[in-house]
C-alpha cells in the first residue's frame, strides 16, 4: 500500500472489488466496494501500511473486527468478515450510505423531537454493546452515520475493548484515545471532546465511560455545542475532570426534567452516579422519546382544532429570612422579609394536563432523624415552594402555611382537604456520608392517586440539581404542564451555583428562628457564603435580614445594624434587582431607620407583587405595621387579611387581624377572634383580649383574661397582685407591677449585652416615671431605636403621650 490516498481505487482485494474511497483516518482508508460473489455492496477498511507494521495497531484492527462481529443490532454496523492480501489486512462491513452525525449537525437546527428521534436508537445501541461486554470508548459524531431513512447506526470500534474486571491505568490501550488526540489536530474537537474524567485522567473506561460520551453527544444534539468544548485540548480535558456543564435547560428551551435528568447523570464526574445498567438508560430514553411523539401527534391534531395558547403574569420567588414573634408583630414591627426571582412568560397545557392547579409541598420529613440533616429537610421544602410557585400557572401555598404540619403525623389527603388544594408533595430526606436520597410524591388530593413519585440517591453536592428535577418532574410528569422557554429557565433559577456556599445558605436559613444565637449563626455562615461566591444576591439579602432581625430584637445596636444591613441589601439589589427580599428589606430600613414613609410604601409595594405560594407575608406583617403605626389601622387590617387568605393556618396572623380589628374600633370582632385562637395562641389570645377588655371598661373580664395568659405561661410571678385586683384599678396595678418585673429582666440584661434605652423608657412610662422615661430618648434617637416609630400607635406611652417633650419627640421622628 502506497501513502497515495485513494491508491487501492479499481483494484481487487481478495473477493472484493474496490470502487471508490469512502474517507481516511488515523488506521487506514475505508473503500466502497463490491463483494464479487454475493454481488453486494459493502465498506472496506484497509489497515495503513505504517500501521499494518506495528504489531500493536495490527492487533487492535482485528479487535475490532472481533469485537464488532459479535454484535447483532439493527444500530451497530455488521461485520461481514476480516481477510488478507499479501501484506493487506482489512474488514468487510455493511455499507451505510447517508451522512456522519458531525455532518447531519453541520446542516440541522434540530428539534427535540429529532434529537430524541436520533438519541434512542443510539442509546439502544450502546446497551447492546454494554451487554456483549464491548466497550466502545470513543464514541463521537464521527462515528455515527444516519442514513437518508434517518436510521442511526454505530461505526468504528476500532478503541472498543472487552472489560477485564478493574483496567490497569498503565495498559496502552487506556491510552490510546488521549495520545491520538493530543497529537492530531483534526482528532481533538472529537475526540477529546467526547471523553470521559476517567478517560481524560488515564483511568480504565467501562461502560460508565460510554455513558459520558452518549450524554457529551446528547447535550450537543440538543444544543449545538459540547458542553465542555475549550479553545485547546487542554483546557477541554482540564473542564471534562473539573468543571459542571453548562445547565442544560438554561442552553435549550424546551427541554423537559427527564431529559435533564438523563444528561446530568450521565455527565456526572464520579461514573458510579451513573447508570449501572446502560439498557436502563436506554429504557429512559425511548419512553422519553414515545411520550413526546405521542404528546406531539395530539399537539397537532388540537392545533387542526385551533387550540389556543393561555397567557401567562409575573411570577416570582419567596424565602422567608425574620420570623413573626409576638414582640416583633405588636410593637418592635418585626416580621418576616420575604425574596422573589420574577419570570413572565406564555405557557399552554400538555395535551395530558391533570388539571391541577393549587397544591402544597409538606416539609419533607428527617428520615434518619439525624438533627444535621433537619436543615436540607426544611431548605429543600422551600426550595421547592420557590421554584414552582414561579409558575403563574400554579398556586402554592405558602412556607408559613404549611410549616404548620411540621413534626406532625397526618395523613396527605387530610391535610390537603384542610388547605383546600388540589394535590399534595410529601417527601423523605436521608442525608449519610456524603449522599443524600431524597424520595417525593405526588398525590392527588380527591381521589387519592400517586400522580408522580420518585427516589433520588445524589451526592450531597447535588442538592440544588436534585431540587431541579424535583420540580421539573413535578411540573412535567405528575401534573403535565408545558413550560415555555422562559419558564423552564426560571423553574431552574438559583441564585448560586456553588454547592458550598448554597449548603452554608440553607443552614443559616435554618438557624434564623433560633433566637440571638441563631441570627449570630446564620451571620458567620452567610458571611462565609458570600465571602465564597460575591454573586450570591439572596445570600446577601439574608445577611441584610440577620442585622435587621438583631436591630428589631434589641440584641445589637440598631444605628451600627442598620448600616450593616444597608450594605449587604444594597450588594444583592446590585446582583438581582427583581428579588423582593431586597425591596422588603429596603422597605424596613426606610420605615425603621430612616422615617422615609414614601419610600417604605413604595418598597413594601414592590415585595407585595409576588403570586401566593411566594406571597412576602412577613414583608406584608411589616407593611401593615407601618400603616398602623402612621395612623391608618384599617390599611393594616386589610393588608392582614391579603395575608390570612394565602396564608388560614398560621395563628400569629390570626392576631394580627384581631389586633387591627381591635385598633380599628371592632371590639366584638376582635373579641371573637382572640377567642378562636386561644387553643393554638393560648397566652398571646389571653393577653390581646385583656387589652380588648380593658379599652370596653370591661375590667374584670379583662384581669380573669389577664390571669389565664400568665397561667398558659406559667408565669407565678403577679399571682397576688392578679387574686387581689379589681376594677380599673385593679387592673392598672396589674400594668404597673408587670413594667416593674420587665425593667428588672432589662437591668439584668443590660449587664452582659446590649438592652435598647427605649425599652428602659417604655418601661418607666408604663409606671408613670416621667423623667425617668425622658432621660432615656436622647439615646434612644442616637441609637436609632427601631420602636420610636410606634410612638403615636403604642398604648404603653399614653401616661406620658400630652408631655410637651413627648410632642417633641414624635415630630422629631417626622410621624404624620
Amino acid at each position: 500500500m502506497t501513502s497515495d490516498r485513494g491508491a487501492f481505487a479499481g483494484r481487487q482485494l481478495g473477493g472484493y472489488q474496490i470502487l471508490s474511497l469512502l474517507g481516511a483516518g488515523g488506521m487506514g482508508e475505508v473503500y466502497r466496494a463490491r463483494d464479487v460473489k454475493l454481488g453486494r455492496e459493502v465498506a472496506l477498511k484497509v489497515l495503513a501500511r505504517s500501521a499494518a507494521g506495528d504489531p500493536g495497531y495490527l492487533r487492535r484492527f482485528e479487535e475490532e473486527a472481533r469485537l464488532a462481529s459479535v454484535i447483532n443490532h439493527p444500530n451497530i454496523v455488521t461485520i461481514y468478515g476480516v481477510g488478507e492480501d499479501g501484506d493487506i489486512t482489512y474488514i468487510a462491513m455493511e455499507l451505510v450510505q447517508g451522512r456522519t452525525l458531525r455532518e447531519f449537525l453541520a446542516g440541522h437546527s434540530l428539534r427535540i423531537g429529532e434529537v430524541l428521534d436520533l438519541a434512542a436508537p443510539l442509546a439502544d445501541a450502546i446497551a447492546a454493546a454494554h451487554t456483549g461486554g464491548i466497550v466502545h470508548r470513543d464514541l463521537k459524531p464521527e462515528n455515527v452515520m444516519v442514513t437518508s431513512e434517518g436510521l442511526v447506526k454505530v461505526l468504528d470500534f476500532g478503541l472498543a475493548k472487552r472489560p477485564r474486571g478493574v483496567d490497569s491505568p498503565d495498559d496502552p490501550e487506556n491510552r490510546v484515545a488521549t495520545r491520538a488526540a493530543l497529537t492530531h489536530e483534526g482528532m481533538i474537537l472529537g475526540t477529546v471532546g467526547y471523553m470521559s474524567p476517567e478517560q481524560a485522567a488515564g483511568r480504565s473506561a467501562g461502560i460508565a465511560s460510554d455513558q459520558f460520551s452518549f450524554g457529551v453527544l446528547f447535550y450537543e444534539l440538543l444544543c449545538g455545542r459540547r458542553p465542555f468544548e475549550r479553545d485547546t485540548a487542554v483546557e477541554t480535558l482540564s473542564a471534562i475532570i473539573r468543571e459542571q456543564p453548562p445547565a442544560i435547560q438554561t442552553a435549550r428551551a424546551g427541554v423537559t426534567s427527564p431529559i435533564q435528568q438523563i444528561i446530568e447523570r450521565c455527565l456526572a464526574k464520579d461514573p458510579g452516579d451513573r447508570y449501572a445498567d446502560t439498557q436502563q438508560l436506554a429504557t429512559e430514553l425511548r419512553e422519553i422519546r414515545d411520550r413526546w411523539n405521542r404528546a406531539s401527534e395530539l399537539d397537532a391534531s388540537q392545533a387542526r382544532t385551533a387550540a389556543v395558547p393561555i397567557s401567562g403574569r409575573t411570577s416570582g420567588a419567596v424565602a422567608p429570612v425574620i420570623g413573626v414573634t409576638r414582640r416583633r408583630a405588636l410593637w418592635l414591627a418585626g416580621g418576616t422579609i420575604t425574596t422573589a426571582a420574577a419570570g413572565l412568560g406564555v405557557w399552554r397545557l400538555w395535551p395530558h394536563d391533570t388539571g391541577i392547579r393549587v397544591l402544597a409541598v409538606l416539609p419533607f420529613v428527617n428520615a434518619a432523624n439525624d438533627k444535621d440533616a433537619e436543615y436540607l429537610c426544611d431548605g429543600i421544602t422551600e426550595s421547592l415552594i420557590q421554584q414552582i410557585s414561579r409558575l403563574p400557572s400554579l398556586t402554592v401555598m405558602a412556607r408559613s402555611t404549611v410549616f404548620n404540619f411540621k413534626g406532625k403525623t397526618i395523613d396527605p389527603r387530610a391535610a390537603g382537604r384542610q388547605l383546600s388544594v388540589d394535590a399534595i408533595l410529601t417527601g423523605t430526606v436521608t442525608s449519610r456520608s456524603g449522599r443524600l436520597r431524597i424520595t417525593a410524591e405526588l398525590v392527588e388530593v380527591a381521589t387519592g392517586a400517586q400522580l408522580w413519585g420518585n427516589t433520588y440517591d445524589r451526592t450531597a453536592a447535588q442538592v440544588v440539581s436534585v431540587q431541579d428535577e424535583i420540580a421539573s418532574a413535578i411540573v412535567d410528569e405528575g401534573i403535565r404542564l408545558r413550560l415555555t422557554g422562559d419558564q423552564r429557565r426560571q423553574l431552574a433559577h438559583h441564585s448560586t451555583g456553588d454547592p458550598e456556599a448554597y449548603e452554608w445558605y440553607l443552614r443559616a436559613q435554618h438557624a434564623m428562628d433560633k433566637g440571638e444565637e441563631g441570627l449570630l449563626q446564620a451571620r458567620e455562615l452567610l458571611e462565609r457564603a458570600t465571602a465564597r461566591d460575591p454573586q450570591f444576591a439572596l445570600a446577601h439579602s439574608l445577611l441584610a435580614a440577620t442585622h435587621v432581625t438583631m436591630a428589631i430584637d434589641g440584641y445589637e445596636r440598631p444605628a451600627d445594624a442598620w448600616l450593616l444591613a444597608n450594605v449587604s441589601n444594597r450588594r444583592a439589589l446590585e446582583l438581582d434587582a427583581e428579588l423582593p427580599a431586597v425591596h422588603a428589606i429596603t422597605g424596613n430600613i426606610a420605615f425603621l431607620f430612616s422615617w422615609d414613609w414614601t419610600t417604605a410604601e413604595r418598597e413594601f409595594e414592590i415585595a407585595m407583587k409576588a403570586p401566593s405560594g411566594l406571597l412576602p407575608t412577613g414583608g406584608l406583617v411589616t407593611y401593615a405595621l407601618e400603616r398602623w403605626a402612621l395612623g391608618h389601622p384599617d390599611d393594616a387590617l386589610r393588608i392582614v387579611r391579603r395575608i390570612r387568605q394565602a396564608d388560614p393556618l398560621t395563628s400569629n396572623y390570626a392576631l394580627l387581624e384581631a389586633l387591627y380589628l381591635f385598633y380599628s374600633g371592632q371590639l366584638e370582632a376582635a373579641v371573637a377572634l382572640y377567642e378562636n385562637t386561644i387553643r393554638d395562641e393560648p397566652i398571646a389570645a389571653f393577653l390581646g383580649l385583656a387589652d380588648v377588655r380593658r379599652a370596653q371598661g370591661r375590667f374584670d373580664e379583662a384581669i380573669e383574661a389577664r390571669r389565664r395568659g400568665h397561667q398558659a405561661a406559667g408565669d407565678e410571678a403577679l399571682d397576688e397582685v392578679l387574686k387581689r385586683a379589681r376594677g380599673a384599678d385593679g387592673y392598672r396595678e396589674i400594668e404597673i407591677a408587670a413594667a416593674r418585673l420587665e425593667l428588672e429582666v432589662l437591668q439584668n440584661r443590660a449587664a452582659t449585652t446590649y438592652v435598647s434605652p427605649l425599652d428602659f423608657a417604655r418601661t418607666h412610662a408604663q409606671q408613670g416615671e416621667t423623667e425617668k422615661a425622658f432621660s432615656y430618648f436622647d439615646a434612644a434617637f442616637v441609637d436609632r431605636t427601631p420602636g420610636l416609630v410606634f410612638l403615636k400607635a403604642d398604648r404603653a406611652w399614653d401616661a406620658i403621650r400630652s408631655d410637651p417633650r413627648f410632642l417633641a419627640a414624635v415630630r422629631r421622628v417626622g410621624l404624620p
